[in-house]
C-alpha cells in the first residue's frame, strides 16, 4: 500500500466544516488559526492553494460581517472599539461624552502663594539670630 508522497496537511479535509463554522461564527482567521491549532499563515496558504475552500472561507467571513451589521447597536463603545463612524454611533458617542462633562466638578485652581524675594527678606525688622558661642 504505497502512500503519498509529501507532507501531511496540517488541516485535514475533514476539518474544513469546523474552519468555516468558526469563521462564520465571526472568529478572526488568527483566532480561528489558534482554535485549530495551526499558524495563521496556514489558514492564508490554504486558502490560496484551495480555491474552492478559499472562495468558502471568504464567504464564510462575508456571511460572519453581515451577521454582525444586522446586530449593530449603536454605541459609543462601539464608535470608539470599533471605530464605527455610522451617524447613530457618533450621536451616542457625542451625548455620552457631554454626559461626562456635565457630572464633571469645575476643579478650583489652588491659592496663588505669596511671592517673595531676597530684597523681601532682607528688609525685614527681625532681629539677627544670636550667636550660640
Amino acid at each position: 500500500m504505497s502512500q503519498g508522497r509529501g507532507r501531511r496537511p496540517k488541516i485535514e479535509q475533514n476539518r474544513y466544516p469546523e474552519l468555516l463554522t468558526l469563521l462564520r461564527s465571526g472568529l478572526s482567521m488568527p483566532a480561528t488559526a489558534a482554535h485549530l491549532g495551526v499558524a495563521r499563515a496556514t489558514l492564508y496558504n490554504l486558502a490560496e492553494r484551495d480555491q474552492e475552500i478559499g472562495d468558502a472561507m471568504q464567504r464564510a467571513r462575508a456571511q460572519a460581517h453581515r451577521d454582525k451589521q444586522a446586530r449593530h447597536e449603536p454605541s459609543e463603545s462601539c464608535y470608539v472599539n470599533n471605530r464605527c463612524r455610522a451617524p447613530e454611533c457618533t450621536t451616542a458617542a457625542t451625548e455620552a461624552r457631554a454626559r461626562r462633562r456635565a457630572r464633571l466638578q469645575p476643579v478650583e485652581a489652588p491659592p496663588a502663594l505669596a511671592r517673595t524675594n531676597v530684597y523681601a527678606l532682607l528688609a525685614d525688622d527681625t532681629p539677627p539670630l544670636a550667636d550660640s558661642a
